[in-house]
């Protein structure tokens, strides 16, 4: 049967989480007994087999990119190995990183290896009276399948950021399909919003700060070129200055004030939205909300999905546009073939 490692020994382990488990027990291992180990050693310990054990030392050398050698006599040592300042976290820090961490397996990006090593080197840390409460949700929730190609992505661009180093990109913009432009960015930050990544840096195409999607970057490849982030720049100011994650590159912002039935205000005022929303619930039971952003395409079809549980008040034009997504919705379900919902264009723009 196959070892379980580590944390707590008899509890039933996911076959990622297990491998992960593994390969820093053999990175530990290793470390501790250089030119000791050799491949059939290992599999003998773990109690797989020594093909498995060639994967896994694969993963440390090209995938944790360690200097993993080998001896003629088959034993495998490090020729050097990064020494990390050790770290202790309070038991609230711990929870809020194992937390994190489990969040992450939501989002498709960061590979499932190392997330699972993080996971469990958390949980190692915790209490044994606590690690019961921290369940591994491989099990409970379906799995997030796999994008290899946003893993590659991101893996580059974290790379580049950590570097400084230019970035050039083949990128698809969305509000102009199958339009391909080539670009060099100098990346800030990936930021992950919704169930995809987005990476914030200054694009030298547009002259300006944007926001591409990950999964529309077809091409990257990391130049020489050095840069230095401008220093005005202030990432969670960039963030919260609109709504969500994209940006109205010409749009002022201003007022909105929206109503809502007392069943919509309800689940509205549970979240924050934005820095500067307010809300007061009017006499006749209605929740009246308002906010000050740039209207994007983003901002309206957030409005448009409440339907008639929402009322705009101001501003003019965002009442209009949505006056107008109604009537083509009429119009479509009812058998006109005008196809006017085709032709409308939100507020806002959201190209790159």
């Amino acid at each position: 049967m196959t070892k379980q490692y580590p944390v707590s020994r008899g509890e039933p382990r996911a076959p990622e989480t297990q491998r992960a488990a593994r390969i820093l027990d053999i990175i530990s291992r290793i470390s501790a007994a250089p030119k000791v180990w050799t491949r059939r050693a290992l599999a003998a310990e773990y109690e797989v087999s020594e093909r498995q054990i060639t994967k896994d030392l694969e993963v440390i050398r090209h995938g944790l990119h360690l200097e993993l050698e080998r001896q003629p006599s088959g034993g495998y040592y490090f020729r050097s190995l990064p020494r990390l300042p050790a770290v202790s976290y309070s038991l609230a820090e711990a929870l809020a990183i194992f937390l994190a961490a489990q969040a992450g397996r939501r989002i498709a990006g960061i590979p499932h290896e190392e997330l699972s090593a993080a996971i469990a080197r958390l949980r190692s840390i915790m209490p044994p009276e606590l690690r019961p409460l921290l369940h591994d949700d491989t099990n409970v929730l379906p799995p997030v399948p796999r994008n290899r190609h946003r893993e590659r992505v991101l893996e580059l661009l974290t790379r580049a950021i950590a570097a400084r180093k230019s970035v050039d990109l083949v990128y698809s913009p969305a509000s102009r399909p199958g339009e391909r432009t080539v670009r060099r960015v100098d990346p800030y930050a990936p930021v992950p919003y919704g169930s995809s990544w987005h990476l914030i840096g200054w694009c030298h195409l547009r002259c300006s700060v944007r926001i591409f999607k990950i999964d529309r970057i077809e091409q990257v490849e990391l130049t020489d070129i050095h840069f230095t982030p401008d220093p005005e720049f202030d990432l969670e100011e960039y963030l919260t200055a609109g709504w969500g994650i994209t940006r109205g590159t010409n749009q002022p912002p201003e007022e909105v004030i929206l109503r809502f039935t007392p069943t919509a205000g309800r689940w509205v005022v549970e979240e924050e939205w934005h820095p500067s929303q307010s809300w007061e619930w009017l006499p006749d039971g209605k929740l009246e909300f308002r906010v000050t952003i740039p209207i994007t395409e983003e901002f309206a079809r957030w409005v448009l999905r409440f339907g008639v549980d929402c009322d705009v008040v101001a501003p003019a034009h965002l009442r209009d546009w949505l006056a107008d997504q109604a009537r083509a919705l009429l119009g479509r379900y009812a058998g006109d073939e005008v196809g006017v919902g085709e032709q409308l264009v939100a507020p806002g723009e959201s190209g790159n």
